[in-house]
């Protein structure tokens, strides 16, 4: 198993749509095998069984992956070897690359929000005080600092 064999594959039974949250890779198969060695070299996505909607149908399995970190990666992994669908990998990365860095920004945010929740929290100040403070709503400054989210 490689990426270039994965690029291939991709490029005959695979695609990739978007949501408009994000993007999302699907392969459907009828071999799971040929699935579960992807996602072993991969280490990431899942795969479902889809039900026969007729009975002289083969069993057929999807992998996926929807996770954009992994989805990016995926993408960046087989360009070099995709050709027929190299002009959607090309769009499609561009805008992965927003979509995953707005969310290691909203990450850090939320940590940064925590750490200060917490902080503000022991030097006495309630949770309404620190919702002004940090211009948060008052409940979720309450479960940052409960650890509810």
């Amino acid at each position: 198993m490689n990426w270039s064999y994965i690029a291939g594959f991709f490029d005959g039974e695979g695609s990739v749509t978007h949501n408009g949250k994000g993007f999302r890779i699907t392969i459907p198969q009828t071999n799971e095998e040929v699935l579960l060695s992807i996602k072993k070299f991969t280490g990431y996505g899942n795969i479902i069984y889809i039900a026969k909607r007729k009975s002289h149908w083969s069993d057929s399995w999807l992998y996926y992956i929807a996770k954009q970190t992994e989805v990016y990666d995926f993408v960046k992994k087989i360009k070099p070897f995709v050709i027929v669908k190299k002009s959607l990998v090309n769009k499609t990365i561009p805008e992965l690359e927003n979509i995953v860095n707005n969310q290691k920004l909203k990450k850090k945010l939320y940590f940064y929000r925590k750490k200060e929740t917490k902080n503000l929290r022991n030097k006495g100040l309630t949770y309404r005080e620190i919702g002004r403070k940090l211009k948060i709503d008052w409940g979720y400054a309450r479960r940052l600092n409960l650890d509810l989210n």
